[in-house]
């Protein structure tokens, strides 16, 4: 929904819609073996660039959420002010240059919600290749990429703000969104890709690092809300140690599938092993 995300979920909406068991199985022999479901809420703790929210549609309440508290600030502007949104935005783009990249890329404390949101988006659409990255302060430090155009309309900023007018946008860790999955609730949980052999390797998306034991307590709430009856679909790395967080005895699924190593509209690149793991 309008940001480029590092990691984001784009070329599996695009590319594996059956994993997500949506309306589309009702009309397409493609999915004949992947009904669609029905759930209350849709959940979402790792919000990134939304992708597989913005796929959905939910038409009930969702609950997304992120640690990020500039992405959230982002998407909660989005929804409440979408017009003066984009035009803060088009001020920045017209005025897009190395020297004033880097000059807004300084400007950390900015109060006004407009333009923090602006800003962000600004800086994640031509910053390099789309991550977010802080510094031990927290200040946002990627570099200036190779983009200078964003030629989102008026009407695109207005259309995912009337998506986003049942869902519930929080600045809030993973364990709190989890945890108030209930029965026949759509959890999709996207984390990082740490394993035990590289969580010392990312750099900071946050000041609340998620490592190796994240991970596992990860597992441990999505077991228990696999008990209570949600509807979990998961990815992450296909990593061994990662799949034996969810046992294949509990009713977890486990489906390997081939990404690029590269930004999530493109589809060129090496060519890696990801891993999706649902109870449905």
């Amino acid at each position: 929904m309008l940001l480029k995300w590092a990691g984001g979920k784009s070329w599996l909406t695009n590319n594996h819609k059956q994993i997500f068991h949506s309306q589309e199985s009702l009309i397409s022999r493609a999915f004949n073996n992947h009904p669609s479901i029905e759930y209350k809420r849709y959940i979402e703790p790792f919000l990134g660039g939304g992708a597989v929210f913005k796929y959905l549609k939910p038409v009930n309440k969702s609950i997304l959420s992120d640690i990020n508290d500039e992405l959230i600030g982002f998407y909660n502007c989005l929804k409440y002010k979408p017009k003066e949104l984009y035009l803060c935005t088009q001020n920045h783009m017209m005025s897009h240059c190395e020297d004033y990249y880097y000059e807004i890329r300084a400007k950390n404390n900015l109060e006004d919600e407009i333009k923090k949101a602006s800003r962000f988006l600004y800086l994640n659409r031509t910053c390099y290749n789309g991550i977010y990255r802080v510094n031990s302060k927290g200040q946002f430090n990627v570099p200036i990429g190779d983009s200078k155009d964003f030629n989102a309309s008026e009407k695109e900023f207005i259309k995912y703000s009337k998506m986003l007018s049942k869902a519930e946008i929080k600045n809030e860790d993973f364990r709190i969104s989890i945890n108030k999955a209930k029965e026949n609730d759509l959890i999709f949980v996207d984390p990082p890709y740490v394993t035990k052999s590289n969580e010392s390797s990312f750099d900071m998306y946050s000041a609340n690092q998620f490592d190796w034991s994240a991970q596992e307590e990860l597992s441990e709430i999505l077991e228990a809300k696999n008990k209570e009856g949600s509807h979990i679909i998961v990815t992450n790395i296909n990593d061994k140690d990662i799949c034996k967080l969810y046992d294949k005895k509990n009713g977890w699924q486990h489906k390997p599938i081939n990404r690029a190593n590269v930004m999530s509209y493109d589809s060129q690149g090496v060519k890696y092993k990801e891993v999706v793991i649902s109870n449905i």
